[in-house]
């Protein structure tokens, strides 16, 4: 299986002017960045970087404002998607023929590279720059789970009606929202690769400092939520980022017992208590076929609910439920929480994105 931009480069005219929206996850199966087989092809054409959140060089944490650079070995403009501007401006696609799109994207609306995409979109219509959008396997492709964006509640993480799993690659978002620009799809791919296959991939790096391995990348989606509980761990910072969920009060052996109980499609919870001052479990699929990672974070929701409360949930003073309605993208979500007290809205911490 060959990448997008594998078979586009294939066919391009190394005297355009090119510039790249991309980041150091995006590899070729000859194991090159895009980046690097773009200057091999095109050298002093190649004009630009852009990158997404995170940074083109993907070391920015979650939420962290980047800024404009050089590239150090090849001294072009590096521009950052993610800090004073999100949307590519008129003076940074000046002299460009052609902007590449090519972004490891997980088919999960509130992971950001989805808005990247369509602002990058937006801006090389209205300057007349041809846009080319080149595919990349996605976790989920062809499964949708979870709640649909609405319009008053469209934002950073939830720009458009899609639900919260989404399962489009990058050319299909562009085909949906039928946008005007070039289409790079991959070749000898087969979308069952996405749940039995994913070995037949290039090598997954790190689309984002915490999703790490295609088995963080399904299980994001499902325990995201915690994003708007900061009052549990979910291991951000370790490698086991978003294949856990601990908290202080937590009794990870009994708590897994209790949701395995409710038999929730392609997916397990073990015990994963490190030391007594904070009990934890953590995730494990065991089916990607029936696994819903909305269904999963409901049960997950409710069972906490259960077991502790609304003063540990959103009525816990760290809470964030504005967040969790902007990752939802609507208000629905609380019908999960059938007389739920929230916090005070006014002490949560929203960072507006």
């Amino acid at each position: 299986m060959k990448p997008g931009i594998e078979t586009w480069l294939e066919g391009a005219n190394p005297c355009w002017n090119v510039g790249l929206l991309s980041h150091q996850a995006a590899l070729l199966t000859t194991g090159e960045t895009s980046a690097q087989a773009m200057y091999r092809v095109f050298r002093k054409h190649f004009r630009a970087l852009f990158g997404p959140e995170h940074g083109y060089f993907g070391v920015a944490a979650a939420g962290e404002k980047t800024v404009d650079q050089r590239h150090p070995q090849w001294g072009i403009p590096v521009y950052s998607l993610y800090g004073a501007l999100r949307k590519p401006s008129p003076e940074m696609l000046a002299g460009l023929d052609i902007l590449v799109v090519d972004l490891q994207d997980l088919g999960v609306r509130c992971y950001t590279y989805l808005a990247t995409l369509l602002l990058a979109l937006e801006a090389c219509e209205a300057c007349g720059v041809t846009c080319v959008v080149c595919d990349r396997p996605v976790p989920f492709h062809g499964l949708e789970d979870g709640p649909i964006a609405e319009p008053e509640h469209f934002s950073f993480v939830a720009p458009c009606a899609l639900p919260l799993v989404h399962g489009r690659t990058h050319t299909e978002v562009a085909a949906w929202r039928h946008a005007a620009c070039e289409q790079a799809p991959m070749r000898g791919y087969d979308a069952r690769f996405t749940f039995e296959r994913p070995c037949d991939f290039p090598e997954f790096l790190p689309s984002s400092p915490a999703i790490r391995t295609w088995e963080t990348a399904r299980l994001y989606p499902a325990l995201v939520f915690a994003e708007a509980l900061p009052q549990y761990d979910i291991g951000r910072n370790t490698a086991m980022a978003f294949r856990m969920l601990g908290a202080p009060w937590m009794q990870g052996e009994t708590f897994a017992e209790a949701f395995n109980r409710l038999d929730v499609p392609g997916v397990r919870a073990f015990d994963f208590t490190q030391s007594g001052a904070k009990g934890a479990i953590r995730l494990h699929i065991t089916e990607q076929k029936v696994y819903r990672p909305w269904q999963t974070t409901c049960a997950l929701l409710r069972l906490l609910q259960e077991h502790y409360g609304d003063e540990h949930l959103f009525a816990h003073p760290e809470a964030r439920p504005a967040w969790m309605t902007k990752l939802c993208g609507t208000m629905a979500w609380m019908d999960q929480l059938p007389g739920m007290r929230l916090a005070d809205p006014t002490k949560s911490r929203d960072d507006l994105q």
